[in-house]
């Protein structure tokens, strides 16, 4: 029963359920065909829809239409607009122009006015001047004539004396031999008297023996009566003789008288005529001082011709002048004419264009208005569409919202039926299993690209996901995350070259790489941009990735590399194209023409290299196929791809590689696995001179071996080890640093010390060009180093020394060869003309005295073995630099006034216990010892002053001279009454005092004993003087006045010891050789050359033992420095010769030598100043070129040019090759030797450098002022410069090599086969040249230049 009762309760519930499931079915029927008839709408709604998108498509297209042409409109208006300012920009320019141009011409106008009315004034001049000339010419023919008269009465009178003087020859002959007869007479006078003496002497005799026979005559009367009457007989003939020679005496005594009377009217006769001879002789003289007036007024005529003429001159440089600025005022006015012309076409250009620009602005304004129009109506439609578009889209989700509910009850019902068909139990089972399948929403599937995010569909759309992915993003089954992981590649890319990393300096971007100097420039900004076009730019130090603009601020880029790598940048995030407002990738942008084609294979290449190629739209990496299809490459791009080019550089070798290539070299970076290449490790370094120094060039150069090498390797000996070690070489800390004064206790640099007054300007030049050769100014108070650049900042050193001490310092950095543009060593420099060899040489010196010659590529100090061995200089320098015993004394010891080598110098210096540095001592003089000489001295001058009478200038003799105010005896005259007397009381060790008078202007010296001894002047006048009763002046005149010069006639063979002075108190000179000669020879031969007075200094006057002597000789005694020495040798070389002062013969160089005037190192020096005279021969045209073409040519330096060109100006002009004639300026810059400014320059001598230190004063002098404070040879007029080892201004000569007490002139301690040369030759008293100078000759007090 039980069992039949739920049959029945089934079988109702089955009813049931039949029941509810037909009408289920009725329901489903009508729910089905509601969707029907929902499609069937939707299908109408689509295609209404489908009609409104077409619409809107075509509105899109009208609008896109519309918005390209009102974008070329306004590309064409602003290039309207760029060309109208260009115009407005031309016009004010021609406008500024023409008003410059009417300015200039008004201008031009007003200085031709001005010239026009000069002219005239000159013409009126030149025309009143031609009257006066012709007036002064007649009154010249006037006086011609008179003094050919004056010259006729002259020769009659001459002819008058001759016959006179033949008459006077005649009587005086026949009286000469009245005279000889009258001698020969008397001789026979005096020998008759003798005779008769001698028989008188005999008669005496007889007389006596007779009286002694008269006592005896008795006994011998008849013995003696013969004898007696022999002897009478004597005696008779004895006096008839004697009666005959008195008659013979008689006669001659009477012709004798006659002779006297003849003789006293022969004498009356000479009278007369002597009497008629010097009346001739006065009228002679006369007539010789009228010629002389008449001279000097021709001279004078002469002068006004040759003013007249250099007037004409002017009027024609004035003329020229006048027709270039005619000619230049017609050009201007021509150009004025064209660029008025021109400008009228502009107007005219500028009008059509304002009327086209407002035709175009009025399109414009209408185009405006259109487009206002059509925007509003476009924006009336849009929101028409969007309205449109929202209702449907709402109706859209309404109806897919019953959809997906229909289709849910669907497969509701369908699982139902199939539940109702299965078993009852299983039915039973099963009534609760409604299941919902989940689904994602499809906005939420979004990945992060390169640059922005991306959804999963756009990834499907460019096949980056398959569409089975794509469904198991939306039914869940896979995560972002988990796809993310697969597709990294196209997302992120494998990875860009994010730095450069070394293993002494680690990880660094690639601007820092760059400058450190790991990295060159262009392969750093390559790099660069490959990083930004792959999306940002990398920092590997932090891993930071960021854009271009952030990396600049931060400095990760450098703001120069700003511009290109934004451009690469948009390889990235897209070009923007100016037309359409579409976002553009690399090749897009490449045919569009925005990038070049190498850039964008570039960019295109490290793209693929690191992912793919970027589409900048959906920011991931496409294969480069399928970039290909969807158009971010063409088929060319594509191709060239394939082609793998090499578009980077390799930093390790520096050649071409394609960035995968490069990607393949680099390493992984271990915590964040970034790219990193390998960058050169930088060698080991010390720190130089002036740059680091690899240890590898320290092994090189000798100073350091292997074993130090290792030792550095293994961490045993560490760099600032070397550095302690190798100091001198690396430093150069030895030189002398500055000065300790013992009387204040106190450190002071050289400069200071100099403006102190403790140091003299020259000394103090040589310590500092030491100090700069030695590689840096020391500041000895601060224990500092510096560059010569910061010493004149910081007021170290004086900006009148920066110049030469910048010229000594490239002793340190390097000499820059003018012909390669190479650096070159100071021995190079020297070799080549640079500098100056002896300035080199002591340069050199003071190097190797402080460390080390300084090699300037390596900027560090070498032996002078090694030096030598790289080539630096030959064995000559070599042996030169390595002797020891070198002589060469180029630095002064102001303490002892000695001179020294710098060694020596540094011997004599203490060390600052404080700081190490080398110092010289100025020892106090209160407490140094008495010198066994002192002098103490007083100066008077006297000068003559000329006022010119037009000007009211004053001027001195010299210059009224050369102005041609005077004639040359009046200079003479006054030059004798200028003087500038020196009074020296010189004090020996005994006590004993001498006081010396010198006149400083001839080297004429007094001692006022000798002077006493002499009686030339009394006590009483010295008492006057010394009372102050006589001032120095008046007491030296009477001195001079009444001192007559002894003629002094000396003999030389050799040109070293000339004498040309007469000393006004003895005429014994104090050389010994010389005086040797005084006593052994005097011979006199005829007068040497005659000099004029543009001639070159010729030879040196020695003040003290008052000789001239060669330049070279005046070198070897010390009292003329090497440097000078040269410049007077250039100056002989460079306008025709080396000067032979005794015959004042020019000669070549070479016989120069052979003579002894100079040595070989002198002629090696003086070769260039030679070739200033011959010429410089060109080396392609074989053309002899001057002075000033060499220099424009750079066939010779400009300081040695220049200071050639300065002596042959001041000698007379420059000097043609070839034929040796002197040219004027005028001609010189007409034959394009040189330009204004630099005749400017050469006529100015106040721009003259003084490069010459005087002889006598120690000063700074220049070429001119040497030549005019010369002393003047009267007999040739060869300039004599003066010289002393005691200056004129009370200092010892810092050149002097020798003792104070000693003028020998030789030098100490020479080389083997004497390389000084200074010992001076002995003498051949045999040889057949002699020089002998006269009284008219000699150099006293009244002769001066």
């Amino acid at each position: 029963m039980e069992t039949i009762n739920r049959l029945k309760v089934s079988e109702q519930e089955i009813h049931i359920t039949r029941v509810e499931l037909q009408k289920q079915t009725s329901e489903k029927t009508k729910a089905e065909q509601g969707t029907a008839r929902l499609q069937s709408r939707i299908r109408e709604l689509q295609c209404s829809l489908d009609g409104m998108e077409a619409e809107l498509e075509k509105q899109k297209k009208a609008n896109q239409e519309e918005f390209t042409r009102r974008k070329r409109m306004e590309a064409e208006l602003e290039r309207m607009t760029h060309t109208c300012r260009e115009h407005t920009t031309t016009i004010s320019t021609l406008k500024s122009v023409q008003i410059e141009t009417s300015n200039s011409g008004r201008k031009y106008q007003q200085e031709l006015s001005a010239l026009q009315d000069a002219l005239d004034k000159n013409l009126r001049e030149h025309k009143v001047t031609k009257q006066e000339l012709a007036a002064i010419t007649a009154e010249l023919r006037a006086l011609k004539l008179k003094l050919q008269q004056e010259e006729a009465r002259i020769l009659e009178l001459n002819q008058r004396n001759e016959s006179l003087y033949q008459t006077i020859e005649t009587k005086s002959s026949q009286l000469n031999e009245y005279h000889t007869e009258i001698e020969k007479l008397k001789t026979m006078t005096q020998n008759l008297t003798k005779e008769r003496l001698r028989l008188e002497e005999e008669l005496r005799t007889v007389r006596q023996e007779r009286d002694s026979l008269k006592t005896s005559k008795d006994t011998i009367d008849g013995e003696s009566a013969a004898q007696i009457s022999s002897l009478h007989v004597q005696l008779q003939s004895s006096t008839k003789r004697t009666a005959e020679l008195q008659a013979l005496i008689s006669d001659l005594t009477k012709e004798r008288e006659k002779l006297k009377m003849e003789i006293d009217k022969i004498q009356k006769q000479s009278i007369e005529t002597s009497m008629m001879v010097h009346e001739s002789h006065s009228k002679y003289s006369e007539v010789l001082l009228e010629r002389d007036s008449l001279l000097t007024k021709v001279k004078l005529l002469e002068q006004d011709k040759n003013r007249h003429h250099r007037l004409d001159e002017e009027l024609t440089r004035i003329k020229l002048t006048l027709e270039t600025e005619l000619r230049n005022k017609q050009r201007l006015q021509d150009e004025k004419n064209a660029i008025h012309k021109e400008f009228n076409y502009m107007k005219t250009q500028f009008e059509l264009r304002e009327t086209q620009i407002r035709k175009c602005e009025s399109e414009r304004d209408k185009a405006d208005r259109d487009r206002l129009s059509l925007k509003n109506e476009t924006e009336r439609l849009m929101r028409e569409l969007k309205s449109v578009e929202e209702r449907y889209k709402s109706r859209l989700l309404i109806s897919e919202k019953e959809a997906s509910d229909l289709a849910l009850k669907r497969d509701a019902l369908e699982r139902e039926i199939q539940r109702l068909q299965q078993r009852p139990s299983i039915l039973n089972k099963q009534t609760q299993t409604d299941e919902k399948v989940p689904t994602v929403d499809p906005s939420k599937l979004i990945f992060d690209g390169v640059r922005r995010k991306v959804t999963a569909h756009q990834l499907c759309d460019c096949g980056i996901i398959t569409k089975a992915t794509l469904d198991q993003l939306l039914k869940g089954k896979k995560t972002v995350d988990e796809v993310a992981v697969d597709i990294q590649l196209s997302l992120k890319g494998s990875g860009v070259i994010a730095g450069m990393i070394t293993c002494s300096q680690g990880k660094m971007p690639f601007t820092e790489a760059k400058n450190k100097k790991l990295l060159t420039p262009e392969s750093a900004l390559m790099l660069l941009e490959a990083q930004a076009a792959t999306g940002y730019i990398i920092d590997p130090a932090y891993n930071e990735k960021m854009p271009v603009d952030t990396g600049c601020s931060r400095g990760i880029v450098d703001t120069e590399d700003r511009d290109t790598l934004v451009t690469a940048e948009a390889a990235s995030t897209g070009f923007k194209d100016p037309y359409s407002g579409k976002v553009l990738s690399v090749g897009q942008a490449y045919k569009q023409g925005h990038v070049d084609k190498e850039t964008a294979i570039r960019l295109l290449q490290a793209q693929e290299s690191v992912g793919g190629i970027l589409d900048p739209v959906l920011s991931v990496f496409l294969p480069k196929d399928q970039a290909l299809d969807r158009n971010l490459i063409d088929e060319e791009l594509y191709r060239a791809l394939n082609k793998k080019p090499t578009c980077y550089l390799d930093p390790a070798t520096g050649e071409k590689i394609s960035y995968s290539d490069l990607r393949k070299k680099c390493t992984v970076e271990p915590v964040y696995g970034l790219l990193l290449l390998h960058g050169p490790e930088k060698a080991l370094t010390v720190k130089g001179l002036r740059r680091d120094i690899t240890l590898d060039e320290l092994e090189r150069s000798g100073l350091l071996d292997e074993t130090d090498l290792a030792k550095i390797k293994k961490g045993q000996l560490t760099c600032k080890e070397i550095e302690d070690r190798l100091k001198n070489y690396l430093h150069g800390s030895t030189c002398i640093a500055g000065i300790f004064d013992e009387a204040n206790d106190r450190i002071l640099p050289f400069y200071q010390a100099m403006k102190e007054g403790l140091l003299m300007r020259g000394t103090t030049l040589e310590l500092l060009e030491a100090q700069a050769a030695s590689g840096f100014i020391v500041d000895p108070v601060n224990n500092i180093f510096l560059t010569v650049e910061d010493a004149t900042k910081r007021g170290l050193i004086g900006k009148e020394f920066k110049n030469k001490l910048l010229s000594a310092e490239k002793a340190v950095i390097g000499y820059k060869d003018p012909s390669t543009g190479k650096t070159i060593s100071l021995f190079q420099a020297i070799e080549k003309d640079l500098i100056e060899k002896g300035h080199g040489i002591r340069l050199l010196e003071a190097q190797i005295a402080s460390g080390g010659i300084i090699d300037p590529k390596e900027s560090h100090r070498i032996d002078v073995a090694v030096a030598y061995t790289r080539g630096y200089f030959d064995k000559e320098m070599n042996e030169i630099l390595t002797y020891e015993g070198d002589d060469t004394k180029g630095f002064f010891d102001p303490n002892t006034k000695d001179n020294l080598t710098y060694l020596q110098l540094k011997e004599r210096c203490i060390t600052d216990k404080k700081t190490g540095l080398i110092l010289l001592p100025l020892h106090d003089k209160s407490k140094t010892k008495k010198s066994q000489e002192s002098r103490t001295n007083v100066l008077r001058k006297r000068r003559v002053v000329i006022v010119d009478p037009d000007t009211g200038l004053e001027m001195s003799v010299r210059e009224a001279y050369h102005r041609e105010l005077i004639d040359y005896d009046t200079f003479l005259d006054l030059s004798e009454q200028e003087c500038e007397w020196e009074e020296i009381t010189i004090k020996g060790s005994d006590g004993s005092a001498r006081l010396v008078i010198v006149d400083r202007k001839t080297g004429t010296q007094y001692d006022i004993k000798d002077c006493l001894e002499r009686g030339i002047i009394d006590q009483k006048s010295l008492d006057d003087y010394r009372a102050g009763t006589l001032t120095l002046t008046q007491f030296a005149d009477s001195i001079s006045t009444r001192t007559s010069s002894s003629e002094m006639t000396i003999a030389a063979s050799n040109v070293d010891d000339m004498v040309t002075c007469s000393s006004p108190t003895h005429a014994t000179p104090s050389s010994p050789t010389v005086r040797k000669r005084f006593s052994s020879i005097s011979i006199t031969v005829s007068p040497p050359e005659m000099f004029d007075d543009q001639s070159p200094v010729a030879a040196i006057f020695d003040t003290e033992t008052l000789e001239k002597i060669t330049v070279l000789e005046g070198l070897r005694r010390g009292i003329v420095d090497t440097l000078t020495a040269q410049r007077l040798l250039e100056a002989q070389a460079c306008t025709g010769g080396i000067i032979n002062p005794a015959t004042g013969e020019r000669l070549a160089l070479q016989d120069a030598v052979h003579q002894g005037i100079i040595d070989e190192s002198m002629a090696t020096k003086l070769k260039p100043a030679q070739k200033a005279f011959v010429g410089f021969e060109d080396v392609k045209t074989k053309r002899k070129m001057s002075a000033a073409e060499a220099v424009k040519e750079t066939w010779l330096p400009y300081e040695a040019g220049s200071r050639f060109l300065e002596f042959q100006y001041l000698t007379g002009g420059l000097i043609e090759p070839g034929t040796g004639r002197r040219i004027t300026i005028e001609e010189a810059i007409r034959k394009n030797w040189l330009d204004g400014q630099g005749a400017q320059k050469l006529q100015d001598s106040r721009s003259y450098q003084k490069n010459l230190t005087c002889p006598k004063t120690k000063l700074k002098i220049s070429y001119k002022e040497a030549m005019d404070s010369c002393m003047v040879e009267e007999s040739n007029g060869m300039k004599m410069l003066q010289a002393s080892s005691i200056s004129s201004k009370g200092i010892s000569s810092p050149y002097n090599v020798s003792n104070p007490g000693s003028r020998s002139g030789s030098r100490a301690g020479s080389l083997a086969g004497s390389r000084s040369g200074s010992r001076r030759g002995s003498v051949d008293y045999s040889s057949s040249y002699s020089y002998s100078f006269s009284s008219s000759t000699t150099y006293s007090a009244n002769t001066q230049s």
